[in-house]
Parts: C-alpha cells; structure tokens; sequence
C-alpha cells in the first residue's frame, strides 16, 4: 500500500428482502437433545454463525376460550415471560402456497395474562369474534431453554434455535427437543439447504406441528381428523411455471397435513388422505413431465411412488376392517366369523401403522419432505429442463389445461372403446386412466368459466370410478382373505372369509348391469373445457 493512502471503502452487505410483515416463515425440525452440540458443528452453521449462540429460559402460557374458540379457528394466543419481559402473540395459517408460513403479531404486555387490546385490529379479524379478555383461561404452558444463533448465508439471513424443555397441560407432559430455523431475510429455499445438510448429522424429523398444536392436543386429546385435499387454487390468469408450483406445493400441504394423523393411528382417514395426496401429486407429475420434460421432478414421482406403495397395504387392512366387513356384516349378520376376521386383522393393522411410524421418522422420508418443499420454494425444475422448452413455463392456464384434459379424455375413449367386452385387466387400466382425468379435472377447473359444466363432468366420471372399482375392491379383498385363511385354520374366519367373498361376487354382478349405461353417460357428455 502506498504511503497515505486510505483503505478502500468497505463494500456492504447486500440487502435481503425480509418476510412480509406479520408473517412468520419457519421450519421445524425434531431432534434428539444429545445431537445438539453435534449439530451445531456442522460445516453450514459453524462457518456462518455470527457467534457461538445466546441462552435464554422461556416460560409461555398459551390461552383459549372455554368452547376452545381459537383452538377450532386454528388461533395459537400466547403470552410469553423471558427475564422480566412479557410478548403477546397471536399465530395463525397464513394464506398461499407455502407451508411455512403464518400470519404472526408480537406486542409488549405488562404480565403473564393476555390483553387483546394491545393487539393491532387486523389479528382479530378473522376468528376472534366476541373473544374477549375475561374469556380467556390458560389451557397449557410451555417451558424451554433455548440457544439462539444467527446465520449469515450468501442468499438468506437465517435464526436457529435449538429448544429443550416441555409442554405442560394439567398432570400431562410431553418433551421438547427441537431446531427451528426461521428466515430473517433473503431466499425461504436456505430453509431446507440447511435442513438437509443436519439431517446428513443426525436422526432428524420434520416436525408437522407447531408446540401450539402439541399443546392443544395435550390439553384436549381431540379427535384425529382426516384433512381432505384443498379447493384447486389454480386460475385462468396463472402460467405453466405457476402451475407446476401451485399443484406441488397443494400436494405438499395435504400430504403433510395428514402425517400426524397417520402416526396417531386413531382414524383410517389419515392413511387415506395421505395416499390422495400422493396419487394427485404423481398424476400432476405426469401430466407436467409430458411437455416440460424436468428431470428433479421426475424424481419426486419415484418418492412419490415409493411412499404411497408402503402406505397402500395399510390402507388396504383398514378397507377390510372399517368398510367392507361393517357393510356386509348389515346383510349377512354372523357375529362369530365377523369377529374372527377382525381379531385376526387387527395385529396387521397395527403392525402396520408402527411400521409407517418409523418410517417417518427415517432419513428417506424426511429427505423427500425436504427437497420436495425446496422444489417448490426454489422452482427448481426451471434449471434443468431444455431451453427449447422453457417458453412453455409461460404458456397460459387455459391453453396448457385444454391439451392436458383433452389428452386424457382422448385415453379414456379409447380406453373404453367396445365397453361391453372389456376384460378385467382392460376395465382396471381403464379406471386408472379415469382417476387421472379426475384429478387433472380437479386441478383445471378454475381455469375455465363453466362451474356448473365441470361439476356435471366430474360427478359423471365419478360414477364411473365407483362401478369398476368394485371389481378392483373384491380383487384387493380376495388377496387378504388369502392371506389371513392361509394362515389361521379357524372356522369362524374362513366362514367369515366366504360370506366376504360371496357378497363382493354378488355386488360386482349388480355393479355389471348398470356399468355400460355409466360408461355412456360419461362418453356421451360434454368436456367442460370444450362448453
């Protein structure tokens, strides 16, 4: 350096766009406490740390209505006490198609009790009707220590925080031990970057609650639910690009959804819904691929494929137990067979529920939560699909749908041609192809201006799925009656087994009659994309 001169200007950092306000983005992970220390060490952390972590004790009370008002509208009120400070938050789902995201406002509150009037108008917009101040009781608390650090990535400024403690509701407990990364600034896909180079370190799991859920679910044991696909979001004025990310990121949000439920294993609605989240997002998959060709999403579909084969012999268990002997039993009452088969089918459905338990608390399945929802955030099938294709990421809804559906509408015809002499292997393709336009329907039928058209359409294909899946029901079924009669030699199940077997017979026949005059009413109507 030459003799008086200066030193160059520092050159700042730049700007990365924060979050909208009031909106929190977030990603949690599950973690044993002993992985801690290991996991701080991990190379993306140790080398964009701004220090070696802050430690604070948190006790946080979180309050509800007695007729669990916030608890039903999906409202998280708390009060949080750090040193001799007091937050008030009020959580709730934020619209759109990230999963992360929640609506969230934080204001100062001179004690451990709520006061909603401190709170800005628009958090009590929506699901807070008549709550007021004197309503409200604590329903549970949560108390942790956690240590926080802030990363300083090249695209996103990110906090972690590492929590251990619990939850307390009444006499009951449950552990905390967990990382939340929370993006600050910059890009939502640093989230799952860092996410995916832990889970290389440790047992992770991506947790699909928040500790408001959890407590929740502590204080009040509700229920398990089923959450059934959302409403399509996609419309006229949306492009191929936001397509794609609008039916991954609907798929991602009904699968997850239902992954607590599936664990709790206190509802067959759970397994069910999670394999309609997967059949739509392999069929959205299929119809993408054929014109942009994305070798990442290719991929999901494999993992996609691979879930739903192990959530499809559970599936299939509590068909058997839930709805096919329950109906038949009403006909044919034999309360000795019916209780054999359900003793003897028991243990596998239970065996199989454990199983999907570990399996989502595996490496394989977290991986695919992961890279499907940096997918999404990052849209990543932009990058490796050939340039000769990308202006088809901006070819209009209405003109990518109308190929696609008519497409399928096209294999279905032809599918169905000579309907009457079908072999059985013809009608169970037939019916997959059908499911497929079913689903495309679904996604698509926003994008046209023919509401009651669609409806009519899709109520027609509908029909037509229930006729020939009889056929596929009592060929599932048969193979479970094999199964369990091959193995126990009980005369009250293998009576059971033939009553099950005979009236699925008799149904199909009953089914046959009808099923020519389906197929015509479906081939016969009108395309709603074409009205």
């Amino acid at each position: 350096m030459e003799t008086g001169s200066r030193p160059a200007p520092a050159v700042p950092a730049p700007t990365l766009p924060a979050p909208a306000a009031n909106r929190e983005i977030e990603l949690k992970l599950l973690a044993p406490a002993d992985s801690f220390d290991s996991l701080a060490a991990v190379p993306v952390i140790a080398q964009h740390a701004r220090n070696r972590g802050v430690f604070r004790n948190f006790e946080n009370a979180y309050y509800d209505t007695p007729d669990r008002q916030l608890y039903r509208n999906k409202i998280a009120l708390r009060v949080r006490k750090s040193g001799k400070s007091f937050i008030q938050t009020l959580k709730r789902p934020a619209d759109g198609t990230n999963p992360l995201a929640r609506h969230e406002w934080e204001v100062p509150v001179p004690s451990l009790e709520p006061d909603l009037a401190l709170l800005p108008p628009e958090a009590l917009e929506i699901g807070m009707d008549d709550v007021g101040n004197g309503v409200l009781e604590a329903v549970f608390v949560t108390k942790f220590r956690r240590r926080i650090q802030a990363l300083d990535l090249p695209a996103a400024k990110l906090e972690l925080a590492f929590d251990q403690g619990e939850i307390r509701a009444g006499e009951r407990r449950e552990a905390i031990s967990e990382l939340e990364l929370e993006l600050k600034g910059g890009d939502a896909g640093a989230l799952y970057d860092v996410a995916l180079a832990l889970l290389d370190v440790a047992p992770l799991r991506v947790g699909t609650l928040a500790k408001a859920d959890r407590g929740y679910k502590l204080a009040y044991d509700p229920p398990a639910e089923g959450v059934r696909a959302a409403k399509g979001s996609i419309g006229a004025a949306d492009n191929v690009d936001e397509i794609v990310a609008k039916l991954l990121g609907d798929c991602q949000r009904h699968m997850v959804a239902n992954q607590a439920v599936v664990e709790e294993g206190r509802t067959p609605e759970g397994v069910h819904q999670m394999r309609v989240a997967l059949r739509r997002m392999r069929t959205a998959i299929s119809i993408l691929q054929r014109q942009i060709g994305s070798p990442t999403l290719a991929l999901l579909a494999v993992e996609a494929k691979w879930l739903a084969s192990t959530l499809g012999p559970v599936r299939n268990w509590d068909v058997l137990v839930v709805d096919t002997i329950p109906g038949i039993e009403t006909h044919c009452p034999d309360e000795k067979a019916f209780a054999a088969m359900r003793a003897h089918v028991e243990p596998r459905r239970l065996h199989g529920y454990q199983h999907l338990r570990e399996l989502f608390a595996g490496a394989r399945y977290n991986r695919f939560l992961l890279t499907l929802g940096r997918t999404v955030e990052r849209r990543a099938w932009r990058n490796d699909i050939a340039s000769g294709s990308l202006g088809i990421l901006a070819e209009t809804a209405e003109q990518f749908a109308r190929q696609a559906l008519e497409r399928l509408h096209r294999r279905a015809l032809k599918g169905g041609k000579h309907f009457r002499r079908l072999e059985p292997v013809a009608q169970h393709e037939l019916r997959l192809v059908l499911k497929k336009l079913r689903y495309g329907a679904e996604f698509f039928r926003g994008v046209f201006d023919t509401k009651e058209e669609a409806q009519r359409y899709l109520a027609r294909l509908a029909d037509l799925q229930e006729g020939l899946g009889l056929a596929n029901d009592a060929a599932t079924t048969g193979g479970l009656l094999a199964v369990l009669t091959d193995e126990a030699q009980d005369a009250a199940l293998h009576r059971g087994a033939g009553l099950v077997t005979g009236w699925q017979a008799r149904d199909k026949e009953v089914a046959a009659g009808s099923l020519h005059k389906l197929w015509k009413r479906f081939a016969q109507g009108a395309p709603f994309w074409l009205a």
